[in-house]
């Protein structure tokens, strides 16, 4: 079934069984339980976007210079960057890339592998 909570299963659904309701007490208990689980998994997804990037990079992130990326390619601090990767919050609101951010940082990391994959030290 389609998880969108407004796709037509899911409002058929909730008027199924809001229809169960015989009083406001009951549709009011309904409507106090939906509430409080929309609100958990809108904070679990909050949760999973803040780590999505650094889960994503995985080994890699140990592996890079933050401080090297924000300045070379953002002009930016090393906590900037961190900030980002890592979904902290700075004054009450979780930082994210913007979607232009997003891909200079992944513009970044393909000109860093080709930098990489072209060097081979010899005597």
């Amino acid at each position: 079934m389609d998880q969108n909570p407004t796709s037509p299963q899911v409002l058929a659904l909730a008027t199924e069984i809001k229809s169960t309701c015989t009083t406001p007490e009951d549709e009011k208990l309904v409507d106090d339980f939906v509430g409080a689980r929309l609100s958990k998994l809108t904070a679990d997804i909050e949760q999973i976007h803040e780590e999505a990037i650094k889960l994503q990079l995985g080994e890699i992130g140990d592996m890079i210079n933050l401080s090297y990326i924000a300045k070379k390619y953002f002009k930016k601090s090393r906590a900037w960057l961190s900030q980002r990767v890592n979904g902290n919050s700075v004054n009450g609101k979780p930082c994210r890339f913007t979607p232009a951010e997003l891909d200079t940082f992944n513009a970044a990391l393909r000109d860093m592998s080709i930098r990489l994959a072209s060097v081979a030290v010899k005597y």
